[in-house]
């Protein structure tokens, strides 16, 4: 009995790790601080708070089906909000970068892992 419980259990770590969720990483390129950052889609929205100048935030959501991706923040002076970009599905285990240029440029791009 304690080695079908057991079998259960790991069955159910090993699925856990072999999330196929996507992941958003965010690139900050730019020389600012991003403050106050939300990344948002279809049935989702994640306060992601601050990013270091060149730094770097990964985070995995649970879209409802296709979706694009958006981000607002504040960086300096400055409030951006993307807009809606880019293409990816709830599952598949899909990759979503967001890269925040040197000059607050913000592009998309997704593949599949």
């Amino acid at each position: 009995m304690h080695i079908k419980n057991l079998l259960i259990v790991l069955t159910l770590v090993a699925a856990a790790g072999c999330s196929r969720d996507p992941v958003i990483t965010i690139t900050n390129k730019s020389s600012l601080t991003l403050s106050n950052a939300v990344v948002s889609g279809s049935g989702f929205s994640e306060s992601v708070g601050s990013i270091a100048a060149r730094g770097e935030h990964s985070l995995t959501v649970r879209p409802h089906g296709e979706s694009g991706v958006r981000i607002a923040f504040d960086a300096g002076t400055n409030h951006v909000d993307s807009g809606e970009q880019g293409y990816f599905e709830a599952g598949g285990g899909y990759r979503v970068a967001i890269l925040v240029s040197t000059n607050l440029n913000v592009s998309v791009s997704s593949d599949l892992r």
